[in-house]
């Protein structure tokens, strides 16, 4: 299991909602958040693939990689990996 430290200030880890599939998307529902400097586990990626380009813009960079956490999935351009 590989860790990974909170880059962004305060980021939501969101949960799928019922119809949105296995990937969660920026509007999905808000488990709970954390915060610049946390660590989190993580073992699993989800990619969200889109037609039009990335998926996401979160923490200043644009991304399609969610990595998945205890509680949902956190964009992967908000993590740096210890």
């Amino acid at each position: 299991m590989t860790t990974y430290t909170v880059t962004g200030r305060t980021v939501a880890v969101r949960r799928p909602a019922w119809n949105d599939g296995p990937v969660a998307r920026p509007d999905s529902p808000v488990d709970h958040y954390v915060h610049r400097g946390d660590v989190l586990a993580s073992c699993t990626v989800a990619l969200a693939r889109t037609p039009s380009g990335p998926a996401y813009r979160k923490c200043g960079r644009t991304g399609s990689t969610w990595r998945v956490v205890r509680g949902g999935q956190i964009p992967a351009t908000c993590l740096r990996r210890n």
